[in-house]
């Protein structure tokens, strides 16, 4: 059918158009509702059949921990042992039988009825039952022969007995128990190796199928299907069903039918969801388990209608809706005929009146407000028709006086151009006065160089005089070769834009030199060559192109050019020379340094006593200190070189301030400067910076505040602070404020701390010496890293200096996120007064989550603590150098629990003055911590450990660690086997004679050669483990016997080479490493540095201290443990493991044996307090302590002890206690009987 009426096709568009969307949309809205729903069951359906899997998972966990339980018990285990015995010797009607019956039956009773199980059975190792707690039938019998063998009694049993693990059995009806449905765990009973009999218990099935007959959440038709397999097509229901509550144990499904596809993928250890039918032959959503510990599968369904029943109601709803809608649009297309398409026939009709040519035409304004405008517009463009026919007729009239007005303006406008020629001719003579008295040579020429015109000053520059040159090419000023093609160079430009080449530059496409400046080269009319300044520019007359040239004589300025390029080159020529004097000083200053140090080192490591370690010591720190003088002028020259480098790499800024001001600690205790830090917890824990660069400004300005802090009367003290200040998504700005009391400085002062080679008043260099330099150094470092130092100061107040610096933050790691410990849910009382750490102390401890309270003096503690409530409270004191009110806080901590009849624990955190970083258990409850130089982790680690979220840590020897053992120096044939020789390329003797003492002491043999041609020769000869350069030497240096071993040894294995230099330059290693050597260390040498980089770089295989016990002690067989105890047990201390750590100084070591025993009797004190207290893990962290200090110093036996004692506390073993602690109070006695007489 053909719509041709518009209201036809109107009606039918709108009804289509407005119902089809609605359509669509819905049918999809609709579907996609289902397939959610559907998803939603599914997911609900899952987590209750995994809530049902772990109830039942975690019952049978349960019992068979309530077997183990029971089987641990110390009476289970005697009467396992004793009913056996009375029933086959006197049988289970004696006298002895029925007393024993009643010796264990209350305790049998008490476990069986509080853990809610049916029977409890002691079974012998032949099978028979020898007691039960509910005595029926199967009592007495035998579980191998009799006539319950084949229960599941039966067969827990036999497997207990056969593989001594336990075991549950499937539920069956069990005929003792009145037909019930039961189930049995079986534990066996060992004691010493051999079993005695097993444990069994009979548990009820009500647990189970009560959590799987609960439909919570299943709706109406929800059921839940258990069963186990009987064979490979028939499965067996182990529960109660919703249709058939009789179905445990007796109803079997056949499970290839269709309706059995869920349960069979659950029996097969399958999991998953699905729409199926169940074994009604009804269509339902089933989710499907595995019970992997009873070998069960479990079905949880709900019949799909009831599932889906939201679904079909939301179906019913929508095509009423599309109804409603349906009628809404045929209403809505009616209305819109009558509004909308009789106005447009009135429009159409009247346009064809006014086609028609009546202008006078005018529709009627009907319809809604869009059709009413339509006809309103209409009429107005009728109107403007008329409008536009009369001014026609008015625009007519108007031209012709137009065309009389023209006539009248073209007579004014030509006596206007004769007055205008007149100006023009005024101004271009005007302008060709300027040009000819400029002070600059100015040529104009035409498109092909010809010259048109030129000034005076052309005269006076080229010699040429203007009527000379004007006429002539251009080319005629220019040198060759480009005077032979300047033409060609002008004609191409005209073409394609492109010119002549720059001078000393190669042609690019598009370039030219039109509109710039440069320097070029002409020529004198004389031929002299004349550097000038020109730059070219081109206008058109017409269309014709011209070019003007402006040129300027350079010849003064090129002269001054070479002056200052000369004396640049001059300057960089002194500052190399500079550079290298510098590098020679530091080589040649270090060359004698490396043998002070090096010998130094040795010595220390040899028998001294006190008196003698202490002046090496002084030795060793001055020849330190007179090196960080050389590495100050290096830095403060290459500052003024402009050579010092910052490097940005990512470093956790609040490790670089602790370590720089961890350094400092020893300094500001030997001066009795007390040294504080606080840095902000705020603070990113990554940023980019210069770590170096930063340690040294910070370790320069707080080592003045010590210095000047120091020789006071008053107690010297700075403060670290290390605040933020801005913080941005990508960047922050960090203050940095070191703070002391010392003497302080006037204005003047201040004026002149940061010039070099001077301090603010000439007496404190008398008084505290320095070079000068550090505070200088320190300013252009902190200017390098776009920071600011102010300082602010008065005299005998202190001074206070402030560094503010930028950095970039870093995104934080997941092991920076998990460095810091946790103290959320721990009650903190902060307890010190106002010029302390206390407020420190609070900010540490709220940001790591623990709530904290502050009070500033005593009474205020009393007061807060007469409201506090009970439980674990940690009182933080920061006792400064004085005693804390321990005893008056107990009291009034006691007062308060007697008030609340509860119990508070209040444990203290005592915060003195040191700088032993590692918190300390003095007892019970109390931790000691020091405050100089206090590292947040620290803290958060003291208050942790005294809230027993931490381990105390094992107590460190306090000269040197039990692995570092004096070696014994090899042979040279023993180290050539083992490929450890080492070849050291020296050639200065004192060096020499260092490295091999160096070397000698830590056990290794050396060969030594003069110079690298030597060293070369020797190699080539010789299986050496690792070679050791100087890099400057005669003949042959460091860098090329590197060169050449590398370029040799491409048929033999890579040799480790390390470069020896006392050049500490930076660049040095690199060079080192770019040239083929392996590593780099600067002179001296220390003996750490060196002891770490041979055992990383020389040959893997066992040292030969390994060795060092005979053949015989290593073909020994392990002893048992308590051979070893009564072997070790023959004296109490054994001097001898000392001095292997140590060496034979017998003052030291009894020194270090006095603070064992001083150390041995605070941490027995605590072990015996933590014992009476039956705080049994306690226990096990104080003898883990005391065992390897006890092991350090060779007292043997009692180490063994306090490891026995160790393993019990942790296993909170109190009978193993109660065996152990007269055996270590009687061996502590005899290491401090030993000890008081040695």
């Amino acid at each position: 059918m053909r719509f041709t009426s518009l209201t036809q096709r109107f009606a039918v568009w709108f009804t289509l158009v407005s119902l089809l969307p609605i359509f669509v949309i819905g049918n999809s809205f609709l579907h996609t509702f289902e397939n959610e729903i559907q998803k939603t069951v599914i997911e609900n359906l899952s987590a209750i059949a995994d809530k049902k899997v772990e109830q039942i998972d975690n019952y049978f966990a349960e019992r068979l921990l309530d077997a183990n339980l029971l089987h641990d018990s110390i009476a289970t285990r005697n009467a396992m042992l004793e009913f056996p015995k009375v029933f086959e010797e006197q049988g289970v009607d004696s006298d002895a039988y029925r007393q024993l019956d009643a010796q264990y039956r209350s305790h049998f009773k008490r476990f069986v009825e509080d853990a809610s199980y049916y029977d409890l059975f002691l079974i012998s190792p032949k099978g028979d039952i020898v007691y039960t707690q509910s005595h029926e039938s199967d009592f007495a019998t035998n579980l191998m022969t009799g006539p319950y063998s084949q229960t599941g009694l039966g067969q827990v049993t036999r497997h207990a007995l056969n593989h001594l693990e336990s075991s549950i059995s499937d539920f069956e009806f069990y005929e003792p128990s009145h037909g019930a449905i039961a189930a049995f765990i079986s534990y066996p009973i060992i004691i010493q190796d051999e079993i005695v009999g097993v444990l069994a218990l009979q548990i009820y099935s009500k647990h189970v199928f009560d959590v799987l007959s609960n439909n919570i959440g299943l709706g109406k038709t929800g059921d839940t299907v258990v069963a186990r397999l009987e064979d490979d097509y028939t499965a067996l229901i182990m529960a109660p069903l919703s249709s058939d509550p009789d179905a445990a144990l007796k109803r079997k499904v056949e499970l290839h039918r269709p309706y059995s596809i869920a349960l069979k993928n659950a029996l097969s250890g399958k999991s998953g969801g699905a729409i199926t039918r169940d074994y009604r032959d009804v269509a339902v959503v089933a989710v499907w388990r595995p019970l992997s510990r009873m070998r069960w599968g479990i079905v949880v369904k709900k019949d799909f209608d009831e599932a889906f029943a939201n679904v079909q109601r939301i179906k019913e709803y929508s095509m009423i809706i599309l109804g409603i809608t349906l009628l809404g649009v045929i209403f809505g297309a009616f209305l819109f005929n009558r509004r909308v398409v009789t106005p447009l026939k009135q429009l159409n009709q009247g346009a064809m009146e006014i086609a028609a040519g009546n202008l006078h035409q005018r529709v009627t304004i009907a319809g809604w407000n869009e059709m009413r405008q339509l006809g309103h517009t209409f009429n107005i463009m009728v109107e403007r028709l008329n409008a536009s026919n009369q001014e026609r007729k008015n625009a007519e009239q108007n031209l012709r006086q137009l065309n009389q007005e023209l006539e009248h303006r073209v007579a004014e406008r030509t006596a206007d151009l004769q007055h205008a020629n007149t100006a023009l001719a005024i101004k271009e003579e005007e302008t060709r006065s300027i040009v000819e008295h400029m002070v600059d040579c100015v040529v104009t020429t035409d498109k092909i160089g010809l010259i048109l015109s030129a000034n005076q000053v052309i005269e006076k520059l080229f010699g040429y005089t203007p009527e000379e040159i004007i006429g002539q090419n251009v080319a005629i000023l220019v040198p060759e070769p480009d005077r032979s093609k300047h033409v060609f160079y002008m004609e191409r430009y005209c073409e394609t834009g492109h010119g002549q080449q720059y001078v000393g530059r190669h042609y690019e496409n598009g370039s030219h030199g039109i509109g710039l400046g440069r320097e070029v080269e002409a020529v004198h009319k004389n031929g002299e060559l004349i550097p000038v300044y020109l730059a070219v520019s081109e206008y058109f007359v017409g269309e014709e192109r011209h070019f003007t040239g402006v040129m300027r004589d350079i010849r003064e300025h090129v002269r001054i050019m070479k002056d200052l390029k000369q004396a640049r080159n001059d300057a960089e020529a002194a500052n190399q020379a500079k550079s290298s004097f510098l590098a020679a000083m530091s080589h040649e200053i270090r060359t004698p340094m490396n043998g002070v140090i090096g010998m130094i080192d040795v010595l220390r490591q040899t028998s001294l006593s006190g008196y003698q370690m202490e002046m090496a010591n002084l030795i060793r720190d001055s020849a330190y200190s007179l090196l960080a003088i050389i590495e100050d002028i290096l830095d403060f020259s290459k500052i003024e070189a402009g050579k010092l480098e910052i490097e940005k790499i990512p470093m956790p800024l609040a490790s670089v301030v602790e370590n720089a001001c961890g350094m400092l600690a020893h300094l500001a205790q030997s001066k009795n400067v007390e040294l504080t830090l606080f840095i902000d917890p705020k603070i990113p824990a990554n940023v980019l910076g210069d770590p170096l660069r930063i340690r040294q400004v910070l370790v320069n300005i707080v080592n003045n505040a010590i210095k000047f802090s120091s020789k006071q009367e008053k107690q010297g003290k700075v403060s670290v602070r290390v605040l933020l200040t801005e913080s941005e998504p990508e960047q922050a700005v960090v203050t940095f404020q070191v703070s002391d009391n010392g003497i302080g400085m006037n204005k003047e002062t201040l004026d002149k701390i940061f010039k070099s080679f001077s301090q603010g008043d000439p007496s404190t260099t008398r008084r505290f010496g320095g070079t000068g330099l550090g505070l200088t150094i320190s300013r252009h470092l902190a200017e390098l890293m776009d920071a600011e130092i102010t300082v602010q100061s008065q005299p005998k107040q202190g001074s206070t200096f402030v560094i503010q610096m930028p950095f970039r933050i870093l995104p934080a790691t997941e092991e920076d996120q998990h460095k810091t410990t946790e103290l959320s849910g721990l009650s903190c009382l902060i307890f010190g007064n106002h010029e302390g750490l206390g407020n420190d102390l609070a900010v540490y401890l709220k940001s790591s989550g623990a709530s904290v309270e502050q009070v500033f003096d005593l009474a205020a503690a009393r007061q807060f603590i007469k409201h506090m409530k009970s439980g674990l409270w940690l009182i933080v004191i920061d006792a400064g150098h004085q005693e804390p009110p321990l005893a008056e806080l107990r009291v009034a901590f006691g007062e308060r629990a007697e008030a609340l009849h509860a119990r508070i624990e209040p444990h203290f955190i005592i915060i003195k003055r040191g700088r032993r970083r590692q918190a300390r258990i003095e007892s019970i409850d109390i931790v000691t911590l020091d405050g100089d130089v206090l590292y947040r982790q620290s803290l958060m680690r003291a208050i942790a450990l005294a809230a027993g979220r931490a381990e105390p840590e094992a107590e460190k020897s306090p000269a040197i660690d039990i692995s570092t053992e004096k070696p014994s120096p090899m042979s040279r044939d023993e180290a050539l086997e083992k490929g450890k020789l080492i070849l050291v390329a020296e050639d200065n003797e004192i060096n020499q004679k260092v490295i091999k003492q160096q070397l000698a002491l830590l056990g290794y043999a050396a060969d030594i050669a003069n110079d690298g041609r030597e060293a070369l020769g020797r190699w080539q000869n010789c299986d050496y483990g690792l070679i050791l350069t100087d890099l400057h030497m005669p003949e042959i240096d460091g860098f090329e016997l590197t060169r050449n071993i590398r370029e040799l040894e491409s048929d033999k294995q890579h040799i480790p080479i390390i470069a020896l230099t006392a050049n500490a330059l930076k660049g040095e290693k690199e060079r080192c490493l770019n040239a083929g050597m392996d590593a780099y260390l600067s002179k001296p040498v220390q003996l750490e540095d060196l002891h770490s980089t041979l055992e990383k770089y020389l040959p893997t295989n066992q040292h030969h201290l390994d060795d060092a016990s005979s053949p015989e002690q290593t073909e020994k067989p392990t002893k048992k443990p308590a051979e070893a105890l009564t072997d070790k047990a023959s004296i109490p201390v054994d001097i001898h493991v000392l001095e292997a750590l140590i060496g034979d100084d017998t003052q030291m070591i009894q020194e270090f044996l006095q603070d064992f025993r001083k150390n041995a009797t605070q941490t027995a004190n605590q072990l015996r307090a933590a014992y009476h207290e039956k705080q049994l893990a306690t226990v096990g962290s104080v003898a883990h302590k005391l065992k390897s200090s006890s092991r350090s110093v060779g007292a043997i036996r009692l180490g063994e002890l306090c490891e026995a004692l160790e393993h019990a506390g942790k296993n909170n073993d109190r009978h193993k206690l109660d065996d152990l602690m007269p055996q270590f109070e009687t061996e502590l006695d005899r290491v401090d009987n030993y000890l008081k007489r040695y």
